[in-house]
């Protein structure tokens, strides 16, 4: 899967991943996010936004995580956490916008 990234600075970089928690991962590898909880949807430092025309392809914002993306300053509808996604159907390309830090 080709994901696109905007980061913190707007820089924009492309990515060829399996899947979302190797994009994770990448990212957390990278420091473009910190990824502080080791995807336990605990910390909110992997909060990002979901390009509006890929929500169909992932899992639906559980409990948990909607508690998280409640309590950011820079929250948006199309808030995730990276550590949350997981695609529900096949895709090639995705753009993923990485939130401000809290």
């Amino acid at each position: 899967m080709n994901v696109v990234i905007v980061d913190r600075e707007q820089q924009q970089s492309t990515y060829e991943v399996s899947d979302v928690q190797e994009l994770f991962s990448t990212l957390g590898d990278e420091m473009k996010i910190d990824a502080l909880c080791g995807g336990c949807c605990s910390c909110a430092t992997c909060h990002v936004y979901l390009g509006d025309e890929y929500k169909h392809a992932v899992n639906e914002v559980a409990q948990d995580e909607q508690e998280i993306l409640d309590g950011l300053m820079h929250a948006a509808e199309n808030s995730r956490l990276l550590c949350q996604m997981t695609l529900q159907t096949e895709i090639e390309h995705l753009e993923i916008t990485i939130a401000p830090a809290e």
